[in-house]
């Protein structure tokens, strides 16, 4: 598919399909970036060795940064 094609594709989507792509092409930038598989590997270790939090607080959380709009 040309980059022309892709183009036209997208401005044929609704708001909510184009925040989809957008959020997927997002994702596929970090998976192929050294830097960002780098943070989720420490990420890994941290909850390995213990460094977790619980549903509650996780929800807690949640609603904390709800509240600020984020």
């Amino acid at each position: 598919m040309t980059t022309a094609k892709l183009k036209r594709t997208v401005d044929r989507l609704t708001p909510a399909q184009r925040a989809f792509v957008a959020s997927y092409l997002r994702h596929l930038a970090r998976v192929d970036d050294p830097q960002h598989q780098a943070k989720l590997g420490e990420r890994m270790r941290r909850m390995d060795a213990g460094r977790k939090v619980s549903l509650a607080q996780a929800r807690r959380l949640h609603q904390a940064l709800a509240a600020e709009g984020l």
